[in-house]
């Protein structure tokens, strides 16, 4: 396994756009369905928005690489706004956190998180949170297997659907289980 993790550049938007959509579309393309999906696909992982991102002093975008392919990524953003449900005097968000399912099982994804918290460390964050689908067990599973806890829910809004999701969160510095 030759697992690299990197910083983004802003040359790397492309590559996020295109495998942040192809990701989205993995996981919950057969939940999510068109015309919702091309729409949030464009807003999500728009070019000029993902580069502003990048070059933001108040985020951060981790990928991962298998030999230079990108196989996942992380984005982190300040969250001086947290939902009342996240407790902490500077919280920081994983907003996007996705692992390629032919890269999952590899430890991968806890070695992202891993960094991901790291990161959320260096920029001086007291917790780490996320919003995730309920339904979607398997990454409940994974962040709660990481030491992530629910601490509340919010909507997510596609289309026309809103969904329930579970705010969870994790105090930094954190111990991975």
């Amino acid at each position: 396994m030759a697992i690299s993790l990197r910083r983004c550049v802003v040359d790397d938007a492309p590559m996020l756009a295109e495998m942040g959509a192809r990701l989205f579309i993995e996981t919950y393309g057969p939940t999510h369905p068109e015309p919702g999906r091309s729409e949030y696909l464009a807003r999500a992982f728009a070019l000029d928005s993902l580069r502003e991102a990048i070059a933001s002093d108040d985020a951060e975008i981790l990928v991962a690489e298998d030999d230079g392919a990108p196989v996942g990524y992380s984005f982190l953003r300040d969250s001086p706004n947290p939902p009342a449900a996240v407790s902490g005097a500077k919280p920081i968000e994983i907003l996007r956190f996705y692992v390629d399912g032919k890269a999952q099982g590899r430890g991968i994804g806890a070695m992202l998180m891993k960094a991901s918290l790291d990161v959320a460390r260096r920029r001086g964050a007291d917790v780490a949170w996320l919003q995730t689908w309920k339904e979607a067990s398997w990454a409940v599973g994974f962040y709660e297997h990481l030491g992530f806890s629910v601490v509340g829910s919010a909507p997510f809004y596609f289309g026309d659907q809103v969904a329930e999701d579970h705010i969870m969160m994790i105090r930094v510095p954190w111990q991975i289980r």
